[in-house]
């Protein structure tokens, strides 16, 4: 019954982050971090703090992700293999498989030097959000 009951919250909870509002309607962050100014070139080292709000689960989400030419290049830390992209507005959308095909699905907004989003994992019943800041080391 527990199972069910996290398995619920995960996906109300990628539902939630996942529903698009208008976009005069987006309700601004609660933070000061608020994702504003013009999107530019996301290529680079980006760091990244997850943090899990729904289930119990090991790290799924590497510490940080290269970004050329708007994909995903690298990531090191815990995923064996990424895959992910950058549009021209800013949106990310990625995917972390660990060993054991542990999945992690990962989105959101990387804007100037910051960005943040949600993320979840249907294989291990958890999710939580997610903020990135733009590293020293450019990949290249």
């Amino acid at each position: 019954m527990r199972i069910l009951a996290v398995a619920l919250a995960v996906c109300v909870a990628a539902q939630g982050a996942s529903a698009k509002q208008p976009r005069s309607q987006k309700a601004k962050p609660d933070n000061e971090q608020a994702l504003t100014g013009p999107v530019g070139d996301p290529s680079g080292r980006w760091n990244i703090e997850a943090t899990t709000t729904v289930g119990e689960c090991p790290a799924l989400i590497p510490p940080s992700v290269d970004i050329i030419d708007s994909k995903i290049v690298a990531s090191p830390g815990p995923a064996v293999s990424s895959w992910g992209y950058v549009d021209e507005q800013g949106t990310i959308v990625a995917r972390f498989t660990g060993q054991g095909e542990r999945v992690a699905r990962f989105h959101g907004t990387l804007r100037g030097g910051r960005g943040s989003g949600a993320w979840s994992s249907s294989t291990d019943l958890c999710g939580g959000t997610w903020r990135a800041s733009r590293g020293d080391a450019a990949a290249q």
